[in-house]
């Protein structure tokens, strides 16, 4: 087969297919999933594990309220610390717990000698941002997408101005890399949130380490994405 023909197999089998044409429900659960209340989740995982509000620190219970409110003067270094924590809400995301196990165990002492005189906010979303970063991720990486799912049936009908945008979702991996737990965080329309999530079924990643004793053990943790509809 030559290379030009090589490439549009691929293309063919990556690029999402405007066509309503489906002898299946492209927006209702595969075999093996069950579903309520825009979540999906495999038949038999724990929903108390796969499902959970990642939407703030707070939600996560993990902030500390007592220094939640930054004053407009000075900071303290345990307000500008918990300042440094919010910037990295995506991070925290993935699995709060071992992040914020982390965060106290790596990034505080980094952040324990930076000064707190200047324009701390910036500093916050700047430097000291990256220095908690890059303390956190000496121990610990992030998932990664590696498979994208077949391409996804976008109905004709429902091809107009109205529905263009994105479906947020949010998903729990497993430590092999695979999803159990699919949530809407953000949805476009019902059937279009369907879609995206029988696509993300379909997905795999490459799963979050954890450095323990100076080994990578994966670890299982939740991932957020958009799946575009021709915004």
């Amino acid at each position: 087969m030559t290379a030009s023909r090589w490439m549009l197999v691929l293309a063919m089998a990556v690029t999402l297919v405007l066509t309503g044409c489906s002898s299946e429900d492209p927006s209702a659960p595969p075999s093996g999933w069950e579903s309520a209340d825009g979540r999906w989740w495999k038949s038999g995982v724990d929903t108390s594990t796969v499902f959970r509000n990642l939407e703030s620190l707070k939600a996560m219970g993990i902030t500390d309220t007592r220094t939640l409110s930054i004053s407009q003067g000075q900071m303290t270094r345990a307000q500008m610390q918990e300042a440094v924590k919010r910037s990295i809400l995506p991070l925290f995301q993935h699995d709060p717990e071992t992040i914020d196990s982390l965060f106290r165990a790596k990034a505080v002492p980094v952040l324990s000698d930076v000064s707190l005189s200047g324009d701390i906010r910036e500093k916050v979303q700047g430097e000291y941002k990256q220095k908690a970063y890059k303390a956190i991720n000496n121990h610990y990486r992030e998932p990664r997408r590696t498979e994208t799912g077949e391409g996804m049936v976008f109905p004709d009908s429902l091809r107009n101005e109205e529905n263009r945008g994105t479906v947020e979702l949010q998903v729990f991996v497993n430590a092999n890399g695979e999803p159990e737990g699919i949530e809407v965080v953000e949805s476009l329309h019902p059937t279009l949130d369907g879609i995206a999530m029988r696509t993300t079924t379909q997905m795999k990643w490459q799963p979050a380490f954890l450095k323990v004793n100076n080994e990578w053990v994966e670890q299982a943790s939740f991932v957020r994405f958009g799946v575009d509809f021709g915004r």
